[in-house]
């Protein structure tokens, strides 16, 4: 297939003249992807370096919280079993009278009941004169002593005197307990009291638990790669830590202070405030980047530290990157190599395909693809291009063909618009010696056509039909509708007294043949220009406004009846009143108060009193009224067609216009109709 495409577009050709095979085309897509291979190489070693970071990283954080948490709660339970037998001690020497020899056999069986405790005290100073202290302290062991035998001064002691003070119970610092054996101990202290409010104090109690009950639990944890635990006293001591004994007693900030590790600082803050905290930092001594949770241990009043190293972390990170930049790189290289040969078969079709694609770029289809004949992807390209070549030839037909039949469309559509606004009355003004009646109309359709309606109708010189409606759907089918709606209106409204009887009429009519269920919701009145009187029916259209000359407005409660084109009905329910001098009827369809902005929020009837304009015609409350609709919803199109209609009243000496006499009826110059 080579010989398809010329020998003088094609480098890399074996012919004469052929261009050198460093500067063809073969070569330069090897180098191309060569490059391109080692730019995402890079790209990929970089973005796997931060993601691989940022996950190992919050990994070891995740991990370093969680296994506070779990040590803290494991801490916080076995402190927690203490308290909870001090307290039950406490509650029952405080509101129980009991011999010694009960006393004894509570606290033993209380030291016994606890796990780890290794001996309990109870203090009772005397209720009354003559009877006896009691201060007794039981070991798990069985070597108790009786401190009012032995006349160990407990009173004097600043253990006994700050429980008797407390509110409630503390945890004391470790120390060694030479009763024990030397152990270093720690102990839960609670002050005995009385029932009630502002009872005495009458002694205490206490448990000792050893402090390897404590640090045992979080030891295997201290002793793993790149971890330190440290365990502080309520007092700031520091129970377990890799450089700090226990016989040192050195508190947390006597450590920061003697070995230079303002790092810590900001923990043992935390440990003072009893706060949780999680922070990255780096050791001020060694250099080391570290994670550190501070971890209160419930409401004990001790804290755990627990730290990881970042640098075992990323060292581990450093390596497998450094493969992956080892593997990569070889795959580049032969990557390119297998790119150029593969350049080799693929670059002389592809230019004879880009030569063809370039001709039917500049909108030449008249020369056929070559290489149509090829079994492989350069022939289904080939395929492809001589497959849209003449989809385009044919779909410039049809797009001539459509433009011809949208500009007929559009021609019809807008002699329909002319027509139905045609069937559209202009306002009137009848004048009937002192009483002058305006009656204005405009529409403004959503599409060329529409389905709203109104019509102004005069079966006497002194009364006026008035209807405005809407009909279900919007476009040509509306407005052939509508159409229909007003002819039945107007026929019905010249041959019935009532509107209610007029309503009743068209709905019989407009159910006849509408397959297509199509119905319309209409507001029909009638106005005596010389009385005012007024009635109204509605067929499931909205009830009017009525605007009287002091600018006071109100909603008629006109009963609504079923739309017309669903089923024949004749229920509908007549209003009757009076339309007051210099008063003004006012009627809408749907389109105004289903309005929406920008925000999908509705112009609703709330705000079509605000519209309003006291002593002003008719046509200027119209055109008032739907210039503040436009207001509202700009810039969001106009969804639904739009209709306003008025009616107003006034008395005086002298007709509307110069021109005309009180007997006249005439029709405002400017009273036309501006459909939008």
């Amino acid at each position: 297939m080579r010989n398809a495409v010329p020998s003088s577009v094609v480098p890399g050709q074996d012919a004469a003249g052929a261009a050198h095979w460093r500067s063809s085309l073969r070569t330069r897509i090897a180098l191309w992807a060569g490059l391109i291979n080692v730019v995402l190489l890079v790209l990929l070693v970089l973005a796997t370096a931060w993601f691989a970071r940022r996950m190992i990283l919050d990994d070891a954080r995740r991990d370093t919280h969680a296994t506070a948490q779990e040590a803290a709660q494991r801490l916080d339970g076995a402190l927690h079993v203490v308290t909870i037998t001090t307290h039950g001690i406490s509650d029952l020497v405080g509101s129980a009278q009991l011999s010694p020899d009960e006393l004894i056999a509570t606290l033993r069986a209380m030291v016994k009941a606890t796990p780890g405790c290794a001996g309990g005290l109870l203090v009772l100073e005397p209720r009354e004169r003559g009877d006896m202290p009691f201060a007794r302290y039981v070991a798990a062991a069985g070597n108790d002593r009786d401190f009012i035998a032995d006349g160990y001064p407990f009173r004097d002691q600043g253990w006994y005197q700050r429980t008797v003070a407390s509110p409630g119970g503390w945890w004391s610092e470790p120390y060694i307990n030479q009763t024990a054996g030397g152990v270093w101990m720690v102990t839960y202290n609670m002050p005995l009291r009385e029932p009630g409010r502002g009872a005495r104090t009458r002694g205490m109690v206490s448990l000792d638990l050893p402090l390897a009950n404590l640090t045992d639990p979080v030891d295997s944890l201290a002793h793993l790669p790149g971890w330190r635990v440290s365990l502080v006293a309520p007092a700031g001591t520091l129970a377990l830590d890799p450089e700090v004994g226990i016989e040192r007693r050195e508190t947390l900030d006597d450590y920061i202070a003697r070995a230079g590790r303002s790092d810590l600082r900001q923990a043992a803050q935390a440990v003072r405030l009893r706060q949780p905290l999680q922070y990255a930092h780096a050791d001020a001594v060694s250099g080391e980047r570290r994670y550190t949770v501070v971890e209160p241990i419930g409401d004990s009043g001790w804290s755990l530290l627990v730290a990881q190293s970042y640098d075992l972390v990323t060292d581990r990170l450093a390596q497998a990157l450094w493969l992956l930049v080892a593997i990569g790189a070889l795959l580049a290289l032969v990557c390119m190599l297998v790119v150029r040969r593969l350049a080799q078969h693929i670059s002389q079709p592809v230019e004879g395909l880009s030569s063809a694609a370039a001709r039917l770029a500049c909108g030449d289809y008249d020369v056929p693809v070559p290489h149509v004949h090829r079994p492989d992807e350069v022939g289904q390209m080939a395929r492809t291009l001589e497959h849209a070549r003449g989809s385009i030839r044919q779909q410039l037909r049809e797009i001539e063909d459509m433009t011809a039949a949208r500009q007929k469309l559009e021609s019809e559509l807008s002699i329909a618009r002319e027509i139905q606004q045609a069937m559209l009355p202009p306002g009137l003004v009848i004048d009937r010696e002192h009483a002058h009646l305006e009656a204005y109309a405009r529409l403004e359709p959503a599409k060329a056509v529409g389905g709203d309606f109104y019509c102004f109708i005069q079966t006497d010189p002194d009364c006026l039909w008035f209807a405005i409606g809407d009909v279900s759907d919007k476009g040509v089918p509306a407005a052939l509708f509508m159409a229909r709606t007003v002819t039945v209106l107007e026929v019905a409204a010249s041959t019935h007294p009532s509107p209610e009887r007029v309503l009743a009429e068209a709905s019989k009519r407009l159910v006849q043949g509408n397959d297509a269920c199509m119905f319309a919701t209409v507001l029909c009145g009638r106005v005596d220009v010389r009385s005012g009187a007024c009635v109204l029916a509605s067929a499931g259209h909205d009830a009017p406004l009525l605007l009287h000359a002091d600018g006071r407005h109100e909603m008629l409660s006109v009963p609504p009846g079923p739309p017309l084109g669903f089923e024949v009905g004749d229920a509908f329910p007549l209003w009757s009143g009076q339309l007051p001098a210099g008063a003004t009827l006012l009627a809408w369809t749907d389109g105004i108060t289903e309005a929406f902005d920008g925000d999908n929020r509705a112009f609703g009837p709330e705000r079509i009193p605000e519209a309003l304009l006291p002593g002003a015609t008719a046509r200027a409350q119209c055109e008032a009224l739907i210039a503040r609709v436009h207001a509202f919803t700009d810039p969001a199109p106009q969804s639904d067609d739009i209709t306003a209609l008025a009616i107003r009243r006034r008395l005086d000496g002298a007709p509307l216009s110069p021109e005309a006499s009180p007997t006249q009826e005439t029709a405002h110059a400017d009273a036309t109709v501006h459909p939008a």
